[in-house]
């Protein structure tokens, strides 16, 4: 044990020199770690203070409330666009008109055939004949597009006039 402190006596300046470095690294730390401490006890306190005399445990209840609300609000809302999208497929939205002259004698193409239908291709054309001395007037009903009667070219090229992208007007 004699040479144990012996070889320490031999080196008792560095030694001192080495751990008064390392007390003042220590020292050094202590002050930055009680420093962020300190702020984060600000912090801390701040957020449990709230806003306005309110906690941070009503700010949440608050903020949670307020997000359920939302929730149900947006799930209604998306219960009411599935519904109006159902009755947009099935509003006869297509419309394509084809006016013509039906009679040699009668100009001014007051014939007309009327093509209305939804996204699936249901609905009816509506034909009007106008003579000098009558007007007859027809109705033709559509399934998928399609007619079980025989459709006329007019009536025809108005379901196509119907189909395409803009609504527009022919005249023959």
């Amino acid at each position: 044990m004699d040479s144990v402190f012996s070889s320490l006596s031999q080196f008792a300046g560095e030694a001192l020199l080495i751990l008064g470095v390392l007390l003042l690294a220590l020292t050094l730390a202590l002050l930055v770690l009680w420093g962020r401490q300190r702020k984060l006890a600000n912090a801390w306190r701040d957020l449990l203070d709230g806003v306005q005399g309110q906690n941070v445990e009503r700010l949440l209840y608050d903020h949670l409330r307020e997000r359920m609300q939302l929730h149900n609000e947006i799930e209604r809302l998306e219960k009411r666009i599935v519904q109006l999208e159902e009755k947009v497929a099935g509003a006869k939205r297509h419309v394509g008109l084809v006016r013509y002259d039906a009679f040699e004698d009668v100009g001014g193409s007051q014939s007309f055939a009327l093509a209305i239908y939804d996204d699936k291709g249901n609905g009816a054309v509506i034909t009007s004949l106008v003579g000098r001395t009558d007007c007859r007037v027809y109705c033709k009903p559509l399934l998928n597009g399609r007619s079980e009667r025989n459709l006329s070219q007019e009536e025809q090229r108005a379901i196509e006039a119907a189909a395409s992208a803009e609504p527009k007007t022919i005249l023959s």
